[in-house]
């Protein structure tokens, strides 16, 4: 898939919650799908055309890894999502409580992945950017209400 082809996947104006593999691959240049990620958080994200959140799940995912480091490297990431123009890390709330609770009665997510994806109702986005392609055989029930684009159905990225 091209630019063009994911751009028209997104339509302008519609908001994304972008999941932790989304993010992870575009904070690690030796992912497969860093192309694509990149893409998307600097030429969708950035320039306002489509908004975009994070959960607080994948903002604690995230952290996790350089918070074991020595010396911690945490401030990178929490200044990128402070900083990122156009993104933003949804505060947890009832909405999103109730969202999850729905998910994980009906559709038996786990609780993190109810709580991205009940964000994601939350915050009335259109479309979860993700690399985990179980996203969309699991989200398939709800596709009248949201979308998944995989960033691996993306590559190669050109």
């Amino acid at each position: 898939m091209n630019a063009s082809e994911l751009e028209h996947a997104i339509p302008a104006g519609e908001r994304i919650l972008l999941d932790t593999s989304a993010l992870a691959a575009y904070l690690d240049s030796t992912e497969s799908v860093h192309p694509a990620a990149v893409h998307v958080l600097e030429s969708l994200v950035a320039t306002g055309r489509n908004e975009a959140v994070v959960s607080m799940i994948t903002v604690m995912e995230l952290l996790v890894l350089p918070l074991r480091a020595s010396p911690p490297g945490h401030d990178t990431i929490l200044q990128f999502l402070a900083h990122h123009p156009h993104l933003r890390a949804a505060p947890l709330d009832l909405q999103m409580a109730q969202d999850a609770a729905f998910l994980r009665a009906r559709h038996r997510f786990s609780p993190p992945d109810a709580l991205v994806v009940g964000t994601a109702l939350s915050c009335q986005v259109g479309h979860i950017v993700t690399n985990d392609g179980a996203w969309a055989s699991k989200l398939a029930q709800l596709e009248a209400r949201i979308k998944v684009c995989t960033l691996s159905s993306l590559a190669p990225f050109s």
